[in-house]
């Protein structure tokens, strides 16, 4: 993808999300550029999450790698893998959640859990999951999060893979890595 098809870098939003990745605009965000409102509304989805959220960086990172999971990007994947490992989050949770498979009992396994739940009912929990969630700490506020996590990132996955997003090099994963592509 030539790079004037990646959004104009002198844009004051292009500008602010080179500021939060060290100077450098990540691909994503580049093919994003090429719908202003797409990027906008990616970004300020992100913004909400961080300035309001109830879930922790670590447990929006695992929503967003539970979707990328789910809708097969591969782009997010590797940066959900990455961030998840950044932020602490043991590695036999992420190697279940690459693998499809349920996380070790936790906080964290009721989190993917309702994740799985909200993306393949399509936000139709029945009145006794949202009782079951709510036993495990997520309340209305964090399920209705999760949701947001779930459109923000679904926005993303669905970009890369109409666009084939190149991944950029400091997300790739290893190639031995358990949840790298094959």
């Amino acid at each position: 993808m030539a790079s004037e098809d990646m959004g104009d870098s002198s844009d004051p939003l292009m500008e602010r999300i080179a500021g939060l990745f060290g100077g450098t605009v990540p691909n994503l965000y580049r093919v994003l550029a090429k719908s202003p409102a797409a990027l906008r509304a990616f970004v300020e989805m992100k913004e909400a999450l961080d300035a309001d959220g109830h879930l922790s960086p670590a447990e929006q990172a695992l929503v967003a790698l539970e979707v990328s999971v789910q809708t097969d990007c591969s782009y997010c994947e590797s940066v959900f893998v990455g961030r998840a490992r950044e932020l602490g989050v043991e590695d036999q949770a992420i190697k279940s959640i690459c693998s499809g498979e349920t996380p070790p009992a936790g906080s964290r396994q009721g989190l993917i859990l309702a994740t799985r739940r909200i993306t393949q009912t399509h936000g139709r929990l029945g009145r006794h999951e949202i009782v079951e969630f709510e036993e495990q700490g997520l309340d209305a506020a964090k399920l209705l999060e999760i949701i947001t996590i779930v459109s923000a990132y679904t926005l993303a996955t669905y970009t890369n893979n109409l666009m084939r997003t190149r991944i950029d090099p400091e997300f790739r994963l290893p190639p031995d890595d358990v949840c790298g592509e094959s």
